[in-house]
């Protein structure tokens, strides 16, 4: 298994989350965030998909459903890409805890279950270290559907995975791709050895936990901007 970024000797922490869209992955790295930000600590924000090299790329693809499997999957590993090398790792070195809605996971088990080989997709994003903490947040379908639904009147074409033909039902299209990615995150969760959250749990109750679990493996104090420490100590 490659090293995580404490084993390579960063002095910074990447904690990143995971979890089927509408899994409530994104509301708790936010939380999380606030949380480190309010304590003065050095912290950055990172969510996938979102360079701005590519993303009107990205944007336009997608309207005119142009992207094949493989061409979506090389557009989000250049969009990683960017980002890997003008943000996360420099701040990584510099000592940031570095928080990232989805890390290379997540083109681990949509870009195989869109029909890339699963070799061929690690293989482009082999030169990413590991995180040094993986949330994996397992919702039922049915809780990850309804969330979505709360925050907008229909759900996009890619989400549902429209694009794979595997029913005109929108809906049943997003159970029946959603599933197989969940499948997809089950396998990981074992080999990458992901901490398993029940995100079906009420919101405070699952981030009193990532708050203990980071606190317990991550010496906090030590990501203190220089003006906190200051503070500390007067």
């Amino acid at each position: 298994m490659m090293k995580t970024f404490a084993e390579l000797g960063f002095p910074g922490r990447l904690i990143a989350v995971e979890g089927l869209d509408g899994s409530g992955k994104s509301t708790q790295i936010y939380l999380l965030k606030r949380w480190l930000e309010i304590q003065g600590l050095k912290v950055f924000f990172s969510e996938w998909n979102s360079s701005e090299l590519v993303k009107a790329a990205t944007s336009k693809g997608k309207k005119r459903e142009l992207l094949s499997p493989t061409t979506f999957s090389l557009i989000h590993a250049t969009d990683f890409a960017d980002r890997y090398e003008r943000q996360l790792e420099p701040l990584l070195r510099a000592g940031y805890i570095v928080l990232c809605d989805r890390y290379i996971f997540t083109a681990f088990a949509r870009d195989t279950v869109r029909g890339c080989p699963q070799e061929w997709v690690r293989g482009v994003y082999d030169f990413a270290p590991m995180p040094d903490m993986t949330f994996f947040f397992k919702a039922n379908l049915e809780v990850s559907l309804q969330r979505i639904l709360d925050g907008r009147p229909q759900l996009k074409y890619f989400e549902a995975g429209m694009d794979l033909r595997l029913s005109t039902d929108p809906y049943e299209s997003f159970r029946i791709f959603q599933g197989r990615i969940l499948e997809q995150y089950l396998a990981l969760s074992t080999e990458f050895r992901f901490i398993l959250m029940d995100g079906n749990q009420p919101i405070e109750t699952q981030q009193t936990l990532v708050r203990k679990l980071v606190t317990a493996r991550i010496d906090l104090q030590s990501f203190a901007t220089d003006a906190h420490s200051k503070k500390r100590k007067v």
